[in-house]
C-alpha cells in the first residue's frame, strides 16, 4: 500500500527532473544567443539611437536570413560539426540552388565538409538536422561510394560517407568522414 503511494510522487519527480535538464538545456541556448547577439552588436558604433546590430557575428558571411562561417582549418566531419555546434550552429544545410551557388562562390579553392551524410544507413542521405535530402546538387557520377573504397561498416565514421563541395564547381561529392577538409557552418541571422 505505502509503495503505491510513493508511485506517483516518484513519478512527478522524475517529471520535475526531465524539465529541469530541458529547462537547463534552454537556459544555455539562450546564452550562447546572448553571446552571439553581444558579437553582432559593436558597441564602438555608436550612433544617436545607441549600439549598432549586425546580423552576423564578425567573421560570419551574411545571405538570405542566415549566417554562414568558412573555417580555415581541416578537420574530420564529426569534428567539424562539433566545431559548429559550439559556434551555436551547425553544419550547413543546403535549401536551394541560390544558397548552393553563394556556398559554391565561397568555396572555389578548396572542398568544404556540408551537413549531408549517410552515416545512419548506406545511401539514405541525411542533413545534420536529421532531414532527408530534397534535392541535391551531386557532380556527375556521385555519390558513388567514394569508388567504391568507402565500404561502409554501420555506424563506424572510418567507413561512412560524407559530402564536401567540389572546388570550382557548382556541384558535391561523397567521400570518407575521416578525411579531413575545411567545413561550412550555419546559423540564423539576427532580424531587426
Amino acid at each position: 500500500m505505502l509503495e503505491r503511494d510513493l508511485e506517483e510522487p516518484r513519478s512527478n519527480c522524475s517529471t520535475m527532473n526531465k524539465e529541469k535538464v530541458q529547462q537547463q538545456k534552454n537556459y544555455s541556448m539562450l546564452e550562447r544567443k546572448l553571446e552571439e547577439l553581444s558579437t553582432s552588436c559593436n558597441t564602438t558604433k555608436v550612433q544617436q539611437q545607441g549600439r549598432v546590430c549586425e546580423p552576423c557575428p564578425q567573421g560570419w558571411s551574411p545571405f538570405s536570413s542566415k549566417c554562414y562561417y568558412f573555417s580555415t582549418e581541416r578537420k574530420i566531419w564529426t569534428d567539424s560539426r562539433s566545431d559548429c555546434i559550439k559556434r551555436g550552429a551547425d553544419l550547413v544545410i543546403i535549401e536551394s540552388e541560390e544558397e548552393q551557388e553563394f556556398i559554391t562562390k565561397h568555396t572555389r579553392e578548396h572542398p568544404y565538409w556540408i551537413g549531408l551524410s549517410d552515416l545512419k544507413n548506406e545511401g539514405t542521405w541525411l542533413w545534420a538536422d536529421k532531414t532527408s535530402l530534397q534535392k541535391g546538387f551531386w557532380r556527375s557520377g556521385e555519390p558513388d561510394d567514394h569508388y567504391g573504397t568507402e565500404n561502409k561498416t554501420q555506424g563506424k565514421i572510418k567507413d561512412a560517407d560524407c559530402v564536401v563541395t567540389v572546388p570550382d564547381e557548382n556541384t558535391w561529392e561523397d567521400t570518407r568522414c575521416f578525411s579531413k577538409y575545411k567545413f561550412v557552418c550555419e546559423t540564423d541571422a539576427l532580424l531587426f
